[in-house]
């Protein structure tokens, strides 16, 4: 499955007219960043941190996309993002429950407990740490049997 590009518009259907509104306001206050923007690129990078951590998912080579079963999950995480960087834009209680449950679905990502789409351009993450059990072959030079030599 192809994975996707998170934009500001995409922002937009996850807030509230009067969170759209204050955040309009804010960003033509501060010109020089896109607010949105940064919110979305911290939010796209902690989403690939989680798919590599579990180490039986890959990323798509892409460092800007994330699978597409996961855009509601990173536009929670977003909407709660841009309230502690504007604490003006509000959030109400059913939004920090959506931002709960999607911390909760990528803790499960970051288990293994569940898997994400395969993306198109797939790079692989590091393998889950296994550990190997070795021993040492037994010693023929002893101190009993090189005694006398």
């Amino acid at each position: 499955m192809e994975w996707m590009r998170l934009t500001s518009e995409d922002l937009e259907y996850a807030l509230n007219k009067p969170q759209l509104e204050t955040l309009k306001a804010e960003s033509l206050r501060n010109l020089k960043r896109d607010i949105a923007q940064d919110v979305l690129n911290t939010v796209v990078a902690r989403i690939r941190a989680e798919i590599s951590a579990s180490g039986l998912n890959c990323l798509d080579a892409d460092h800007s996309r994330i699978p597409y079963e996961l855009r509601d999950c990173a536009l929670r995480l977003a909407v709660e993002a841009l309230h502690l960087r504007v604490p003006s834009i509000e959030i109400s209680a059913l939004q920090s429950k959506h931002a709960d449950l999607a911390r909760e679905t990528l803790l499960r990502i970051a288990t293994g407990q569940l898997p994400v789409s395969r993306p198109t351009a797939a790079v692989r993450t590091a393998s889950a740490k296994r550990s190997v059990y070795s021993k040492s072959a037994p010693r023929k030079a002893t101190r009993a049997t090189t005694e006398g030599l």
